[in-house]
């Protein structure tokens, strides 16, 4: 079974080494300076044959990482499925609810595509930027300072709520339906996002990302300034919702929103 893991392992002998040859020419070399600076040559021709020999170890540190890595074949990595089993470990261990299969996860509010196999290179994606990463471990880490970063940043509720019932209203002037009837979340979506390019800008996991805080806030937040009180419908499961997950893990599928009736009388 390959792990990365195992490549660090074997990797910290030879990290020791370079890290303390490294130290040791820099001593070495401020010393030579000294010396040349002081005229002294006998004993800079003693330092400079010190040096050489650590350069020497250095060396011979490099070409141990280079066999090292080398060795480490990551499409092998990955067409085995082990990276994939790893990086659903690591996930595991940090709290990280996954969704998802055969290569495509969603993290919340992520989306993760690992590829690796005979038509595709070995790489990992976390919604549409490429992770340079090899590493399970490091990768599920990033989700989670991600999604801890996400959850730390400053929310406005009403904008977000005003936004939303002005998509509202739009979908219902389209849709043909009168104002106070129940859209669904996702035609809403597409009011708030018209074009391809405000998609890509905004996409639908950003969309379910706005539409958990402002859930998770409650009814106290689901109101406009003119008074007008909104309802999310709910639905048992993905086919008809959007899945949402509170900073807590609790999941809620949103399908629909509608204005209560007579809320803003």
């Amino acid at each position: 079974m390959y792990a990365y893991e195992d490549l660090l392992t074997e990797l910290q002998a030879p990290g020791k080494a370079a890290k303390d040859a490294i130290a040791a020419a820099a001593r070495l070399q401020k010393n030579l300076q000294k010396n040349l600076e002081a005229g002294n040559l006998s004993e800079a021709r003693k330092l400079l044959g010190a040096l050489r020999e650590t350069i020497g170890q250095l060396r011979g540190a490099a070409e141990q990482f280079q066999g090292a890595t080398d060795r480490f074949d990551p499409q092998k990595y990955f067409e085995s499925g082990d990276f994939t089993r790893q990086l659903l470990e690591a996930c595991a261990e940090k709290g990280i609810d996954v969704r998802g299969e055969k290569g495509v996860y969603e993290m919340f509010p992520y989306k993760v595509r690992v590829l690796g196999d005979a038509e595709h290179p070995a790489e990992v994606y976390i919604d549409r930027k490429k992770m340079p990463s090899f590493r399970p471990a490091y990768v599920a880490e990033t989700i989670r300072q991600g999604q801890a970063r996400l959850y730390a940043a400053g929310f406005r509720e009403a904008a977000f709520m005003a936004e939303l019932a002005e998509a509202y209203e739009t979908a219902c002037l389209k849709s043909g339906a009168r104002i106070g009837s129940t859209q669904a979340l996702n035609r809403i979506y597409r009011c708030l996002a018209p074009t391809a390019r405000a998609r890509k800008d905004y996409d639908l996991q950003a969309y379910a990302f706005d539409l958990a805080r402002l859930f998770e806030a409650g009814q106290e937040a689901w109101v406009t300034k003119d008074g007008t009180h909104y309802l999310f419908g709910t639905s048992r499961d993905g086919a008809s919702g959007i899945r949402v997950l509170s900073r807590t893990g609790a999941e809620s599928y949103i399908s629909t929103l509608r204005p209560l009736a007579g809320a803003s009388d």
